[in-house]
Parts: C-alpha cells; structure tokens; sequence
C-alpha cells in the first residue's frame, strides 16, 4: 500500500514538473516567435520599399519600431532612413533621413547599423547643406533678376523720356529756325521798304526848286 501511494506521487511529481519544462519552453518560445514575427515584418517592409510601395512600407516599418524598440529598433530606424533617403520617393525627405540615423547612432551605440547609419548622417549633412546654399543661390539669383528687371523697366522709361525730350528739342529746333527764316525775310522786306522810301525822298527833293 505505501509503495502504491509512493509510486502515484513519483508520477503527480513527474506530472507537475513535466506541466512546468512545458510552460517554461512555451515562455522561451513565445519571445522567439514574436522576435521572427518582427523580423518578418522588416523583411517585408524592405520588400514593399523594393516595389515602390513606399506608404506600406513607412506604415509597416514604424510597427516594428513601436512594438520592438529594444530588440529591433535599431534596423527599423535603418530602414526609416533608407526609405527617406531615396530620391525616388516621393515623399523623399533628407533632413528626416538624417533624423532617423541619427536617432539611431543615439540611442543604440551598441547596434551592428551603428557605423554605416553615422556614415549616412554625415552624407546627409553635406547634402543638406548643398541643398541649403543651392536654395540661397537661387533666392539671389531670383532678387537679381528682379532687381535686374526693375532697372530695365527704368532705363527703358529713361529711354522713353530722352527720346520725348529729344522730339521736343528737334521740334523747337525747327521753330526756331522757321522763326528765323521769318526774320530773314521781314528783314528783307523792311530793307526793301527803305529803299523805296528813300527813292521816294529822293524824288520830292529833286521836285523841290
């Protein structure tokens, strides 16, 4: 009887540790698949940024980051970065590119991506940079223009105003010399007159005894 009862509690012991290695191994494992789980979702976010599906692939990425910070934030950061960067997409932002490397050599200065994100943050700092002065070159060019324009529209009114002026100084001109024709002339007639008046004088006195 005692080694029936002994027996039964060998097995209920076994039992028990048996549920336990059990609930254990499922507790390994369930951090396991969710980490695979994770894993697979980077995968296909790389894949739909591969095909153009450039949405689908920020939404699915930024999952990962929310629910893996720690495991698997640094590649998802990566690949933030790298969606961001490509010229191709249209929502293709260097400054937010640069902002998610950077987040990344930040916060995970362990990670494997460390390297290769910093070497994309200095990248994007000249591009940045290039991008800030092309801006500002063309803003000046822009105000040349302008500048330049309105100085046109002013020496072309200047022009305008010196040809009036010019029309106005040729016609005076010919007034002046027309005047003067008529002064010729009046001059001439006087002259005229004179002579005929003097003739005339000339004529009673020879009349005169």
């Amino acid at each position: 009887m005692g080694h029936e009862r002994s027996g039964k509690r060998e097995h209920l012991l076994l039992y028990i540790a048996c549920c336990i290695g059990v609930s254990l191994w499922l507790c390994g494992c369930v951090p396991s698949l969710r980490q695979w789980q994770g894993e697979q979702a980077l995968k296909e976010a790389k894949d739909l940024r591969g095909t153009g599906d450039y949405s689908a692939s920020e939404k699915k990425t930024l999952g990962v980051l929310e629910d893996f910070p720690q495991t698997l934030g640094d590649e998802a950061l990566f690949q933030m970065g790298l969606l961001y960067a490509l010229p191709r997409n249209p929502k293709a932002d260097y400054e937010k590119s640069r902002a998610f490397f950077e987040k990344l050599v930040t916060l995970y200065p362990d990670s494997s991506r460390k390297e290769e994100a910093f070497a994309w943050v200095l990248v994007l700092d000249k591009i940045v940079g290039n991008e800030k002065e092309t801006f500002e070159l063309q803003k000046k060019v822009k105000q040349f223009e302008q500048l330049s324009e309105a100085r046109g529209k002013r020496v072309k009114q200047l022009q305008e105003e010196l040809e009036g002026r010019e029309k106005e100084i040729t016609e005076h001109r010919d007034s002046v010399r027309q005047l003067q024709n008529r002064v010729t002339e009046l001059e001439s007639q006087l002259a005229k007159f004179k002579k005929i008046d003097l003739t005339i004088e000339q004529k009673k006195r020879a009349t005169v005894p």
